[in-house]
Protein backbone atom coordinates (compact mmCIF):
# COMPACT_ATOMS: atom_id res chain seq x y z
CA UNK A 1 0.00 0.00 0.00
CA UNK A 2 2.83 2.34 0.92
CA UNK A 3 4.45 1.61 -2.45
CA UNK A 4 1.26 2.47 -4.30
CA UNK A 5 1.00 5.77 -2.43
CA UNK A 6 4.65 6.54 -3.26
CA UNK A 7 4.05 5.90 -6.94
CA UNK A 8 0.93 8.10 -6.90
CA UNK A 9 2.91 10.88 -5.21
CA UNK A 10 5.68 10.68 -7.82
CA UNK A 11 3.10 10.76 -10.61
CA UNK A 12 1.46 13.84 -9.12
CA UNK A 13 4.87 15.52 -8.81
CA UNK A 14 5.67 14.80 -12.45
CA UNK A 15 2.26 16.12 -13.56
CA UNK A 16 2.79 19.29 -11.55
CA UNK A 17 6.21 19.80 -13.06
CA UNK A 18 4.83 19.17 -16.50
CA UNK A 19 2.02 21.69 -16.04
CA UNK A 20 4.53 24.21 -14.73
CA UNK A 21 6.69 23.78 -17.82
CA UNK A 22 3.63 24.20 -20.04
CA UNK A 23 2.65 27.36 -18.17
CA UNK A 24 6.20 28.68 -18.48
CA UNK A 25 6.11 28.16 -22.24
CA UNK A 26 2.79 30.04 -22.42
CA UNK A 27 3.35 33.38 -20.72
CA UNK A 28 0.44 35.38 -19.33
CA UNK A 29 -0.88 37.82 -21.94
CA UNK A 30 -2.18 41.18 -20.74
CA UNK A 31 -3.70 43.54 -23.30
CA UNK A 32 -5.20 46.99 -22.73
CA UNK A 33 -6.86 48.94 -25.51
CA UNK A 34 -7.46 52.61 -24.69
CA UNK A 35 -9.79 54.86 -26.71
CA UNK A 36 -9.47 58.24 -28.49
CA UNK A 37 -5.73 58.42 -27.86
CA UNK A 38 -3.39 60.28 -30.27
CA UNK A 39 0.30 59.45 -29.96
CA UNK A 40 1.34 63.12 -30.16
CA UNK A 41 -0.36 63.77 -26.82
CA UNK A 42 2.30 61.63 -25.10
CA UNK A 43 5.35 63.34 -26.60
CA UNK A 44 7.82 65.84 -25.17
CA UNK A 45 9.96 68.38 -27.01
CA UNK A 46 12.39 65.62 -28.07
CA UNK A 47 9.69 63.41 -29.57
CA UNK A 48 9.97 60.90 -26.69
CA UNK A 49 7.40 59.94 -24.07
CA UNK A 50 7.00 62.88 -21.68
CA UNK A 51 8.09 61.11 -18.50
CA UNK A 52 7.23 64.04 -16.23
CA UNK A 53 3.59 64.08 -17.30
CA UNK A 54 3.16 60.42 -18.24
CA UNK A 55 5.67 58.45 -16.13
CA UNK A 56 3.96 55.07 -16.47
CA UNK A 57 3.82 55.13 -20.26
CA UNK A 58 7.48 56.15 -20.18
CA UNK A 59 8.28 53.26 -17.81
CA UNK A 60 6.53 50.77 -20.09
CA UNK A 61 8.46 52.11 -23.07
CA UNK A 62 11.65 51.77 -21.01
CA UNK A 63 11.18 48.03 -20.54
CA UNK A 64 9.31 47.10 -23.73
CA UNK A 65 9.10 48.01 -27.40
CA UNK A 66 7.53 51.32 -28.34
CA UNK A 67 6.34 51.27 -31.94
CA UNK A 68 6.36 55.05 -32.31
CA UNK A 69 4.91 55.20 -35.84
CA UNK A 70 1.89 52.95 -35.43
CA UNK A 71 -1.16 54.01 -37.42
CA UNK A 72 -4.87 53.17 -37.49
CA UNK A 73 -6.81 53.33 -40.76
CA UNK A 74 -10.32 54.10 -39.52
CA UNK A 75 -11.90 56.59 -37.13
CA UNK A 76 -14.88 54.52 -35.94
CA UNK A 77 -14.32 52.69 -32.65
CA UNK A 78 -16.18 49.50 -33.63
CA UNK A 79 -14.30 49.05 -36.90
CA UNK A 80 -11.00 50.05 -35.29
CA UNK A 81 -11.41 47.42 -32.54
CA UNK A 82 -12.40 44.78 -35.10
CA UNK A 83 -9.22 45.60 -37.03
CA UNK A 84 -7.06 44.90 -33.97
CA UNK A 85 -8.91 41.77 -32.88
CA UNK A 86 -9.15 40.12 -36.33
CA UNK A 87 -6.09 41.34 -38.23
CA UNK A 88 -8.37 42.64 -40.99
CA UNK A 89 -9.87 46.10 -41.54
CA UNK A 90 -13.61 45.75 -42.16
CA UNK A 91 -14.60 47.04 -45.59
CA UNK A 92 -18.05 48.00 -44.34
CA UNK A 93 -20.17 48.19 -41.23
CA UNK A 94 -21.42 44.81 -40.00
CA UNK A 95 -22.30 43.38 -36.59
CA UNK A 96 -19.38 43.61 -34.18
CA UNK A 97 -20.05 40.11 -32.89
CA UNK A 98 -18.43 36.69 -32.82
CA UNK A 99 -20.80 35.36 -35.49
CA UNK A 100 -19.57 38.04 -37.90
CA UNK A 101 -15.91 37.68 -36.77
CA UNK A 102 -15.34 34.00 -35.87
CA UNK A 103 -11.60 34.24 -36.53
CA UNK A 104 -10.21 36.59 -33.93
CA UNK A 105 -7.62 37.02 -31.21
CA UNK A 106 -9.83 35.37 -28.57
CA UNK A 107 -10.35 32.18 -30.56
CA UNK A 108 -6.66 32.11 -31.51
CA UNK A 109 -5.52 32.21 -27.88
CA UNK A 110 -8.57 30.39 -26.51
CA UNK A 111 -7.25 27.02 -27.68
CA UNK A 112 -4.39 27.34 -25.20
CA UNK A 113 -5.40 30.10 -22.80
CA UNK A 114 -8.14 30.84 -20.33
CA UNK A 115 -9.72 34.14 -21.48
CA UNK A 116 -10.68 36.97 -19.15
CA UNK A 117 -12.00 39.63 -21.54
CA UNK A 118 -13.86 42.89 -21.00
CA UNK A 119 -15.11 44.30 -24.29
CA UNK A 120 -17.04 47.56 -24.61
CA UNK A 121 -17.81 48.43 -28.23
CA UNK A 122 -17.73 44.83 -29.55
CA UNK A 123 -18.96 41.34 -28.67
CA UNK A 124 -16.31 39.30 -30.48
CA UNK A 125 -15.28 36.87 -27.73
CA UNK A 126 -17.44 33.71 -28.09
CA UNK A 127 -19.63 32.53 -25.25
CA UNK A 128 -17.63 29.32 -24.78
CA UNK A 129 -14.59 31.45 -23.87
CA UNK A 130 -16.42 34.38 -22.27
CA UNK A 131 -19.51 32.91 -20.56
CA UNK A 132 -22.13 35.36 -19.42
CA UNK A 133 -21.14 38.02 -21.97
CA UNK A 134 -24.02 39.14 -24.25
CA UNK A 135 -23.53 38.00 -27.83
CA UNK A 136 -25.53 40.74 -29.54
CA UNK A 137 -23.82 43.91 -30.72
CA UNK A 138 -23.40 46.77 -28.26
CA UNK A 139 -26.07 49.42 -28.81
CA UNK A 140 -25.50 53.16 -28.69
CA UNK A 141 -27.52 53.52 -25.48
CA UNK A 142 -25.36 50.86 -23.78
CA UNK A 143 -22.18 52.62 -24.90
CA UNK A 144 -23.44 55.96 -23.58
CA UNK A 145 -24.20 54.25 -20.26
CA UNK A 146 -20.61 52.97 -20.11
CA UNK A 147 -19.35 56.51 -20.76
CA UNK A 148 -21.64 58.14 -18.22
CA UNK A 149 -19.77 56.79 -15.19
CA UNK A 150 -17.73 54.05 -13.61
CA UNK A 151 -14.90 53.85 -16.15
CA UNK A 152 -12.04 53.90 -13.59
CA UNK A 153 -13.90 51.55 -11.25
CA UNK A 154 -14.43 48.97 -13.98
CA UNK A 155 -10.77 49.17 -14.95
CA UNK A 156 -9.63 48.73 -11.35
CA UNK A 157 -11.89 45.69 -10.89
CA UNK A 158 -10.36 44.13 -13.99
CA UNK A 159 -6.85 44.88 -12.73
CA UNK A 160 -7.68 43.27 -9.37
CA UNK A 161 -8.68 40.06 -11.18
CA UNK A 162 -5.13 39.53 -12.47
CA UNK A 163 -3.35 36.90 -10.39
CA UNK A 164 -0.96 33.97 -10.84
CA UNK A 165 -2.64 30.85 -12.18
CA UNK A 166 -1.71 27.32 -13.14
CA UNK A 167 -3.56 27.88 -16.39
CA UNK A 168 -2.07 30.41 -18.81
CA UNK A 169 -4.47 33.35 -18.99
CA UNK A 170 -5.22 36.05 -21.54
CA UNK A 171 -6.45 39.25 -19.87
CA UNK A 172 -8.06 41.78 -22.23
CA UNK A 173 -9.59 45.15 -21.39
CA UNK A 174 -11.02 47.85 -23.66
CA UNK A 175 -11.24 50.98 -21.50
CA UNK A 176 -13.04 54.13 -22.64
CA UNK A 177 -10.27 56.52 -21.62
CA UNK A 178 -9.01 59.11 -22.36
CA UNK A 179 -12.26 59.18 -24.39
CA UNK A 180 -14.85 61.90 -23.71
CA UNK A 181 -16.62 62.89 -21.48
CA UNK A 182 -13.62 64.95 -20.35
CA UNK A 183 -13.99 65.36 -16.58
CA UNK A 184 -10.96 63.83 -14.80
CA UNK A 185 -8.00 65.64 -13.27
CA UNK A 186 -4.59 63.89 -13.19
CA UNK A 187 -5.21 62.82 -9.58
CA UNK A 188 -8.37 60.99 -10.62
CA UNK A 189 -10.62 63.55 -8.97
CA UNK A 190 -13.65 64.53 -11.01
CA UNK A 191 -14.35 68.18 -11.74
CA UNK A 192 -17.91 67.27 -12.74
CA UNK A 193 -20.03 64.26 -11.83
CA UNK A 194 -22.48 64.90 -14.65
CA UNK A 195 -21.72 63.75 -18.20
CA UNK A 196 -23.49 66.94 -19.31
CA UNK A 197 -21.59 70.21 -19.49
CA UNK A 198 -22.73 73.22 -17.46
CA UNK A 199 -22.52 75.10 -20.78
CA UNK A 200 -23.98 72.58 -23.25
CA UNK A 201 -21.80 71.70 -26.22
CA UNK A 202 -18.54 73.37 -25.23
CA UNK A 203 -16.47 70.19 -25.69
CA UNK A 204 -18.05 69.41 -29.06
CA UNK A 205 -17.79 72.97 -30.38
CA UNK A 206 -15.17 72.86 -33.12
CA UNK A 207 -15.26 76.48 -34.38
CA UNK A 208 -14.47 78.60 -31.29
CA UNK A 209 -10.73 78.98 -30.86
CA UNK A 210 -10.76 79.00 -27.04
CA UNK A 211 -12.99 75.94 -26.77
CA UNK A 212 -10.90 74.01 -29.29
CA UNK A 213 -7.79 74.76 -27.21
CA UNK A 214 -9.54 74.02 -23.91
CA UNK A 215 -10.78 70.64 -25.17
CA UNK A 216 -7.12 69.81 -25.92
CA UNK A 217 -6.18 70.91 -22.38
CA UNK A 218 -8.91 68.78 -20.83
CA UNK A 219 -7.84 65.80 -22.94
CA UNK A 220 -4.23 66.09 -21.71
CA UNK A 221 -5.40 66.26 -18.10
CA UNK A 222 -7.56 63.17 -18.59
CA UNK A 223 -4.64 61.45 -20.30
CA UNK A 224 -2.53 62.10 -17.18
CA UNK A 225 -5.19 60.23 -15.18
CA UNK A 226 -5.13 57.45 -17.79
CA UNK A 227 -1.39 57.19 -17.16
CA UNK A 228 -2.14 56.82 -13.46
CA UNK A 229 -4.51 53.92 -14.20
CA UNK A 230 -1.84 52.28 -16.36
CA UNK A 231 0.49 52.61 -13.38
CA UNK A 232 -1.98 50.66 -11.22
CA UNK A 233 -1.89 47.82 -13.78
CA UNK A 234 1.91 47.76 -13.89
CA UNK A 235 2.04 47.79 -10.09
CA UNK A 236 -0.41 44.89 -9.91
CA UNK A 237 1.64 42.82 -12.35
CA UNK A 238 4.82 43.46 -10.39
CA UNK A 239 3.21 42.78 -7.01
CA UNK A 240 1.89 39.46 -8.35
CA UNK A 241 5.33 38.65 -9.83
CA UNK A 242 3.83 38.51 -13.30
CA UNK A 243 5.39 41.55 -14.96
CA UNK A 244 8.66 40.02 -16.08
CA UNK A 245 7.23 36.86 -17.62
CA UNK A 246 4.11 38.43 -19.18
CA UNK A 247 3.50 39.52 -22.74
CA UNK A 248 2.03 43.00 -22.25
CA UNK A 249 0.29 44.95 -25.01
CA UNK A 250 -0.94 48.52 -24.59
CA UNK A 251 -2.54 50.26 -27.55
CA UNK A 252 -5.66 52.23 -28.57
CA UNK A 253 -8.38 51.94 -31.17
CA UNK A 254 -7.21 55.10 -32.97
CA UNK A 255 -6.17 58.67 -32.35
CA UNK A 256 -8.17 61.87 -32.13
CA UNK A 257 -7.65 65.37 -33.49
CA UNK A 258 -7.17 68.15 -30.95
CA UNK A 259 -6.20 71.78 -31.35
CA UNK A 260 -7.73 72.20 -34.82
CA UNK A 261 -10.99 73.58 -36.12
CA UNK A 262 -13.38 71.00 -37.55
CA UNK A 263 -14.78 67.72 -36.27
CA UNK A 264 -11.96 66.03 -34.37
CA UNK A 265 -13.53 62.55 -34.59
CA UNK A 266 -13.79 62.23 -38.39
CA UNK A 267 -10.79 61.64 -40.65
CA UNK A 268 -9.96 64.31 -43.20
CA UNK A 269 -6.72 65.14 -44.97
CA UNK A 270 -6.30 68.05 -42.56
CA UNK A 271 -6.43 66.01 -39.35
CA UNK A 272 -5.36 62.59 -40.67
CA UNK A 273 -2.09 62.46 -38.73
CA UNK A 274 -3.87 63.05 -35.40
CA UNK A 275 -6.33 60.20 -35.93
CA UNK A 276 -3.86 57.87 -37.63
CA UNK A 277 -1.00 57.94 -35.11
CA UNK A 278 -1.95 55.54 -32.31
CA UNK A 279 0.17 54.33 -29.35
CA UNK A 280 1.48 50.77 -29.37
CA UNK A 281 3.70 49.27 -26.66
CA UNK A 282 4.61 45.58 -26.51
CA UNK A 283 6.70 44.15 -23.67
CA UNK A 284 7.91 40.67 -24.52
CA UNK A 285 8.29 37.98 -21.83
CA UNK A 286 11.58 38.42 -19.94
CA UNK A 287 12.51 41.46 -22.03
CA UNK A 288 15.35 43.22 -20.27
CA UNK A 289 15.70 46.52 -22.07
CA UNK A 290 13.35 48.86 -23.89
CA UNK A 291 13.76 49.95 -27.47
CA UNK A 292 12.02 52.18 -29.99
CA UNK A 293 10.93 50.87 -33.38
CA UNK A 294 10.42 53.78 -35.75
CA UNK A 295 9.52 51.87 -38.90
CA UNK A 296 5.84 51.97 -39.90
CA UNK A 297 3.46 49.58 -38.12
CA UNK A 298 -0.34 49.43 -38.35
CA UNK A 299 -2.96 48.40 -35.84
CA UNK A 300 -3.93 45.64 -38.28
CA UNK A 301 -0.46 44.19 -37.58
CA UNK A 302 -1.05 43.74 -33.83
CA UNK A 303 -2.70 40.31 -34.00
CA UNK A 304 -0.03 38.68 -36.24
CA UNK A 305 2.66 40.30 -34.05
CA UNK A 306 1.21 38.66 -30.95
CA UNK A 307 0.96 35.33 -32.73
CA UNK A 308 4.64 35.66 -33.70
CA UNK A 309 5.67 36.59 -30.13
CA UNK A 310 3.81 33.56 -28.75
CA UNK A 311 5.08 31.23 -31.48
CA UNK A 312 1.53 30.49 -32.66
CA UNK A 313 0.59 29.63 -36.23
CA UNK A 314 -2.22 31.77 -37.60
CA UNK A 315 -4.86 29.44 -39.10
CA UNK A 316 -6.29 32.19 -41.32
CA UNK A 317 -4.91 34.88 -43.59
CA UNK A 318 -4.72 38.41 -42.26
CA UNK A 319 -4.11 41.76 -43.90
CA UNK A 320 -1.57 42.48 -41.19
CA UNK A 321 2.01 41.24 -40.78
CA UNK A 322 4.12 40.65 -37.74
CA UNK A 323 6.00 43.77 -36.68
CA UNK A 324 8.70 41.44 -35.29
CA UNK A 325 11.11 39.52 -37.48
CA UNK A 326 11.56 39.47 -41.27
CA UNK A 327 7.83 39.87 -42.03
CA UNK A 328 8.00 43.46 -40.79
CA UNK A 329 9.83 44.43 -43.97
CA UNK A 330 6.61 43.81 -45.88
CA UNK A 331 4.58 46.40 -43.93
CA UNK A 332 3.81 49.31 -46.28
CA UNK A 333 5.55 52.59 -45.51
CA UNK A 334 2.50 54.64 -46.54
CA UNK A 335 -0.60 54.98 -44.37
CA UNK A 336 -4.04 54.03 -45.72
CA UNK A 337 -6.92 56.13 -44.38
CA UNK A 338 -10.58 55.14 -44.85
CA UNK A 339 -13.20 57.84 -44.32
CA UNK A 340 -16.66 57.03 -43.02
CA UNK A 341 -18.00 57.59 -46.52
CA UNK A 342 -15.74 54.76 -47.72
CA UNK A 343 -13.42 57.11 -49.59
CA UNK A 344 -9.74 56.18 -49.26
CA UNK A 345 -6.52 58.12 -49.41
CA UNK A 346 -2.90 57.47 -48.51
CA UNK A 347 -0.27 59.44 -46.66
CA UNK A 348 3.34 58.80 -47.60
CA UNK A 349 5.83 58.14 -44.82
CA UNK A 350 7.41 61.55 -45.46
CA UNK A 351 4.07 63.33 -45.31
CA UNK A 352 3.15 61.53 -42.08
CA UNK A 353 6.45 62.55 -40.46
CA UNK A 354 6.09 66.21 -41.52
CA UNK A 355 2.51 66.39 -40.27
CA UNK A 356 3.43 64.69 -36.99
CA UNK A 357 6.24 67.21 -36.39
CA UNK A 358 3.82 70.08 -37.08
CA UNK A 359 1.22 68.61 -34.70
CA UNK A 360 3.85 68.27 -31.98
CA UNK A 361 5.04 71.86 -32.49
CA UNK A 362 1.46 73.07 -32.07
CA UNK A 363 1.03 71.08 -28.85
CA UNK A 364 4.33 72.34 -27.43
CA UNK A 365 3.46 75.94 -28.30
CA UNK A 366 0.20 75.61 -26.36
CA UNK A 367 1.29 73.49 -23.39
CA UNK A 368 5.08 73.02 -23.40
CA UNK A 369 6.37 69.68 -22.10
CA UNK A 370 7.45 68.33 -18.75
CA UNK A 371 7.61 71.14 -16.19
CA UNK A 372 8.39 73.77 -18.83
CA UNK A 373 6.23 76.82 -19.42
CA UNK A 374 3.45 77.47 -20.26
CA UNK A 375 2.22 74.16 -18.79
CA UNK A 376 -1.16 72.55 -19.22
CA UNK A 377 -2.92 75.29 -17.22
CA UNK A 378 -1.15 78.20 -18.91
CA UNK A 379 -3.26 78.52 -22.05
CA UNK A 380 -5.14 81.75 -21.22
CA UNK A 381 -4.15 85.40 -21.74
CA UNK A 382 -1.78 87.24 -19.38
CA UNK A 383 -0.09 84.17 -17.94
CA UNK A 384 2.02 86.38 -15.70
CA UNK A 385 -0.98 86.60 -13.39
CA UNK A 386 -1.07 82.87 -12.65
CA UNK A 387 -0.12 81.77 -9.16
CA UNK A 388 0.11 85.30 -7.77
CA UNK A 389 -1.85 86.77 -4.90
CA UNK A 390 -4.81 88.92 -5.91
CA UNK A 391 -3.72 91.46 -3.30
CA UNK A 392 -0.55 92.27 -5.28
CA UNK A 393 -2.47 93.70 -8.27
CA UNK A 394 -4.35 97.01 -8.61
CA UNK A 395 -8.01 96.08 -8.35
CA UNK A 396 -11.22 98.04 -8.79
CA UNK A 397 -14.90 97.15 -9.01
CA UNK A 398 -16.58 96.74 -12.40
CA UNK A 399 -19.68 98.77 -11.59
CA UNK A 400 -21.58 98.12 -14.78
CA UNK A 401 -20.77 94.44 -15.32
CA UNK A 402 -21.99 91.37 -13.45
CA UNK A 403 -21.35 87.65 -13.67
CA UNK A 404 -23.50 84.58 -13.14
CA UNK A 405 -21.38 81.71 -11.88
CA UNK A 406 -22.37 78.09 -12.44
CA UNK A 407 -21.99 75.50 -9.67
CA UNK A 408 -21.96 77.87 -6.71
CA UNK A 409 -23.39 75.20 -4.43
CA UNK A 410 -20.52 72.81 -5.20
CA UNK A 411 -17.97 75.59 -4.56
CA UNK A 412 -19.55 76.30 -1.18
CA UNK A 413 -19.38 72.65 -0.03
CA UNK A 414 -16.10 71.18 -1.24
CA UNK A 415 -15.04 67.87 0.31
CA UNK A 416 -11.75 66.84 -1.28
CA UNK A 417 -12.06 63.26 -0.04
CA UNK A 418 -15.33 62.87 -1.93
CA UNK A 419 -13.40 62.72 -5.19
CA UNK A 420 -15.04 65.86 -6.61
CA UNK A 421 -13.12 69.12 -7.01
CA UNK A 422 -15.16 71.78 -8.88
CA UNK A 423 -12.13 72.97 -10.84
CA UNK A 424 -13.99 73.85 -14.06
CA UNK A 425 -15.23 77.38 -13.46
CA UNK A 426 -17.94 78.41 -15.93
CA UNK A 427 -20.58 81.07 -16.21
CA UNK A 428 -21.81 83.99 -18.25
CA UNK A 429 -21.55 87.72 -18.14
CA UNK A 430 -24.96 89.09 -17.23
CA UNK A 431 -25.21 92.82 -16.84
CA UNK A 432 -22.76 94.54 -19.21
CA UNK A 433 -22.36 91.65 -21.66
CA UNK A 434 -20.48 92.34 -24.90
CA UNK A 435 -20.77 91.00 -28.41
CA UNK A 436 -16.99 90.56 -28.57
CA UNK A 437 -14.47 88.80 -26.33
CA UNK A 438 -12.67 90.09 -23.25
CA UNK A 439 -9.92 88.57 -21.05
CA UNK A 440 -10.89 87.37 -17.58
CA UNK A 441 -8.94 86.23 -14.53
CA UNK A 442 -10.29 83.65 -12.07
CA UNK A 443 -9.19 83.96 -8.44
CA UNK A 444 -9.77 81.11 -5.98
CA UNK A 445 -9.43 81.90 -2.29
CA UNK A 446 -7.45 85.04 -3.06
CA UNK A 447 -5.02 83.50 -5.58
CA UNK A 448 -5.11 84.08 -9.34
CA UNK A 449 -5.49 80.53 -10.62
CA UNK A 450 -6.56 80.80 -14.25
CA UNK A 451 -7.21 83.20 -17.11
CA UNK A 452 -9.57 82.82 -20.05
CA UNK A 453 -11.21 84.87 -22.79
CA UNK A 454 -14.98 85.11 -22.97
CA UNK A 455 -16.68 83.59 -26.01
CA UNK A 456 -20.01 83.28 -27.81
CA UNK A 457 -21.54 80.08 -29.11
CA UNK A 458 -22.99 80.18 -32.58
CA UNK A 459 -26.63 81.18 -32.58
CA UNK A 460 -26.56 82.68 -29.05
CA UNK A 461 -26.00 86.18 -27.67
CA UNK A 462 -24.67 85.14 -24.26
CA UNK A 463 -21.12 86.13 -23.34
CA UNK A 464 -19.75 82.97 -21.71
CA UNK A 465 -16.55 81.84 -20.02
CA UNK A 466 -14.94 78.52 -19.07
CA UNK A 467 -11.66 78.05 -17.23
CA UNK A 468 -9.90 75.13 -15.53
CA UNK A 469 -8.18 75.74 -12.22
CA UNK A 470 -5.49 73.49 -10.65
CA UNK A 471 -7.02 71.56 -7.77
CA UNK A 472 -4.25 72.71 -5.40
CA UNK A 473 -6.10 76.05 -5.02
CA UNK A 474 -9.13 74.40 -3.38
CA UNK A 475 -9.69 73.42 0.24
CA UNK A 476 -12.44 71.71 2.20
CA UNK A 477 -15.51 73.77 2.93
CA UNK A 478 -16.51 77.02 1.24
CA UNK A 479 -14.24 78.28 -1.53
CA UNK A 480 -14.35 81.91 -2.69
CA UNK A 481 -14.24 82.39 -6.47
CA UNK A 482 -13.76 85.89 -7.88
CA UNK A 483 -14.10 86.70 -11.58
CA UNK A 484 -12.19 89.77 -12.78
CA UNK A 485 -11.95 91.59 -16.08
CA UNK A 486 -8.36 92.27 -17.20
CA UNK A 487 -7.37 95.57 -18.79
CA UNK A 488 -3.95 96.92 -19.64
CA UNK A 489 -2.55 100.39 -20.02
CA UNK A 490 0.57 102.44 -19.47
CA UNK A 491 0.51 101.63 -15.78
CA UNK A 492 0.34 97.90 -16.50
CA UNK A 493 -2.43 95.41 -15.87
CA UNK A 494 -5.53 96.31 -13.90
CA UNK A 495 -8.20 93.95 -12.61
CA UNK A 496 -11.86 94.79 -12.14
CA UNK A 497 -14.05 92.55 -9.95
CA UNK A 498 -17.31 91.46 -11.52
CA UNK A 499 -20.20 91.41 -9.06
CA UNK A 500 -21.92 88.04 -8.82
CA UNK A 501 -25.58 88.22 -9.76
Amino acid sequence: MRGVLLLLGLAALLLTAGSGDAAASRPPVVMVMFDEFPTVSLLDSHGRIDRRRYPNFAALAGSGIWFSNTTASVDETGRAVETILTGRTPERQWPRTFSANPRNLFTLLGRRYRVRASEVATRICPRRLCPGVPQQAQGRSELLHELAGGRPQRFRRWVASIAPSRRPTFYFKHVLLPHVPLRYLPSGHLYSRSPHEAIPGIVETFDVDWLVTQAFQRHLLQLAFTDRLLGSLLHRLRSQRLYDRSLIVVTADNGESFGRFGNRHHISRRNAVDIALTPLFIKLPHQGRGRIVRRPVRTVDILPTLAHALNLRLPWRTQGRSALGPAARGIPSSTLMIQRSGRRFRLSAGSLRRRARAALRMKLRLFGSGDASPGIYGIGPHRELLGTSLSTWPTTSARHTGVRLNGRRALARVRLRSGLVPALITGRIGRGARSGSRPLAIAVNGWLASTAPTFHLRGTRSELFSALVPEAFFHDGANRVTVLAISSGRAGLRLARLDQE
